[in-house]
């Protein structure tokens, strides 16, 4: 016995599955950027700026966020314990910290964003 058949995709499933990773990917990025600016250390606030208009870039397989100044990487580097913040709530690795504090809130917020807008 012979079963013959077709799969049709429905347009939108199918570019909501192309599509989804690249949503998430980028919503965690950008959430991740949004709840880590009150952490990020503010003397002279070049380095919180720069990460504020630096945004969410993109790069091959994905998206970026960064602290861009020259001091950005001494400072993420810093012990937390051993430094004496000049504003009260920052602290170095402020995105990993984001990440370890929030990261399923907002994973799971990008997921199901990017699933209530595409599918």
């Amino acid at each position: 016995m012979q079963v013959a058949y077709k799969l049709e995709w429905n347009k939108k499933t199918k570019n909501g599955l192309e599509t989804i990773p690249n949503d998430i990917l980028y919503t965690i990025a950008k959430m991740t950027l949004a709840f880590s600016v009150a952490t990020i250390p503010k003397d002279t606030n070049k380095l919180r700026a720069t990460s504020v208009s630096g945004g969410v870039r993109t790069c091959p397989g994905g998206f970026y966020i960064g602290s861009f100044t020259d001091y950005a990487s001494s400072v993420w580097k810093m012990n937390d314990s051993k430094t004496n913040w000049t504003t009260s709530g920052t602290h170095s690795q402020w995105y990993a910290r984001t990440l370890k504090e929030k990261g399923k809130v907002i994973t799971d917020n990008a997921i199901n964003q990017s699933w209530k807008d595409r599918m």
